[in-house]
């Protein structure tokens, strides 16, 4: 997940403006565009993609696959959405595999067929295989019509995203945090904090995604009121810019990675290798933690205490009513459970009526009532 993050954000940083510069190199000559921070992402990347293929070289000879993917990603419908440079890279894949060269009309379900196995026998998740499928299966009933015979439809259709329960129990992350180096070696007798301990900490008490870590800045966060500005979000459905509350564990957090100098952008893959070094040396060498089950763990340990899916998305950060908040409080769902069972149990045990008290009577005294009842 973090490296789907990574490449989302390539060549764009933010200015001391606010505003987002994107940025690429072709054929040695720099080009560039600023875009306002309200900007969406995918707009982002499909200025750059289309930057980067229109000064790339030759364009794609004219009815071969290659130049129908072009036409593709150049529909008003298409291009306007959010992850249109996500859906450029799945559809550069399909090129790769099948041949850019020749005609779109020439493919065959079969060879369609061997890609996606191909896929899914080399350990890609069924999901991963399922959106490069619709991501092609998507090109095809767009420039043909709905109705058009597609070589995709009658391909394997693997499984798509279920989600499961990623958290884990405080106290294994708390060790596994503390396993962390607490110091990086900068040259002889000279150390400073480790960063990576100190990000994965707030990572781990306020839930903030890493991609959203590195935009914040130190006047984001705020001390004495507890809280932490933050950004909007492209994520989804999008989250706009807001406050958010911080824990006691959560001000700490950002304290001693204020006082160290963290903030900033950092190399999200380099704190999952460091973060999953020290899960190993605790857990063990096949552990199946990640960086981002942080955030989850956080959102089941929310939902745990407050039985709210609303409270628990208002700390993670999530646009009002988003469905993706319960996949967060998975984790929790069996002690919810149980506690309102236990809950309704004790209430219907509460004698409050003389029919729970009859039912509760000794079994004589019962049935000398029920003769009384009947005479």
């Amino acid at each position: 997940m973090s490296s789907n993050r990574r490449q989302k954000t390539i060549g764009q940083r933010r200015l001391p403006s606010g505003n987002i510069q994107v940025f690429c190199k072709v054929g040695g000559k720099f080009y560039q565009k600023v875009f306002p921070p309200t900007s969406r992402i995918g707009e982002r990347n499909a200025w750059r993609d289309k930057t980067i293929a229109d000064h790339g070289g030759p364009a794609p000879a004219a009815g071969s696959f290659a130049a129908d993917v072009a036409t593709y990603l150049r529909r008003p419908e298409v291009a306007a959405r959010k992850y249109v440079g996500q859906v450029a890279k799945i559809l550069q894949l399909w090129l790769d595999a099948l041949g850019g060269d020749r005609p779109r009309a020439s493919l065959t379900r079969d060879e369609v067929e061997t890609v996606l196995q191909r896929w899914l026998a080399s350990g890609l998740a069924q999901p991963t295989v399922y959106h490069r499928r619709t991501a092609l299966r998507s090109l095809f009933s767009t420039l043909d019509g709905k109705h058009h015979p597609n070589p995709v439809s009658e391909t394997t259709r693997p499984a798509h995203y279920r989600p499961i329960d990623r958290s884990w129990d405080h106290k294994t992350i708390e060790r596994i945090i503390a396993a962390m180096p607490a110091d990086r070696y900068i040259s002889r007798g000279i150390h400073q904090p480790a960063l990576a301990k100190l990000r994965v900490a707030v990572i781990a008490y306020t839930g903030i995604p890493p991609a959203e870590l590195m935009k914040l800045r130190a006047q984001d966060f705020d001390r004495p009121a507890a809280i932490v500005r933050m950004p909007w979000r492209d994520k989804g459905g999008g989250t706009p810019a807001h406050r958010r509350e911080l824990s006691a564990l959560g001000v700490a957090a950002f304290v001693a990675l204020d006082a160290a100098h963290g903030w900033g952008p950092f190399a999200v893959e380099r704190l999952s290798a460091s973060f999953k070094r020290a899960a190993r040396r605790v857990l063990g060498p096949s552990t199946a933690i990640r960086l981002y089950d942080l955030r989850h763990s956080l959102g089941a340990d929310l939902y745990r205490s407050t039985r709210d899916l609303a409270t628990v998305g208002r700390l993670l950060g999530h646009a009002p009513g988003s469905v993706v908040t319960s996949r967060y409080a998975m984790g929790a769902h069996a002690d919810v459970d149980r506690a309102a069972l236990a809950a309704v149990t004790a209430a219907w045990q509460t004698p409050a009526t003389p029919l729970h008290a009859e039912m509760h009577a000794p079994r004589k005294r019962r049935k000398h009532t029920a003769y009384v009842k009947a005479g």
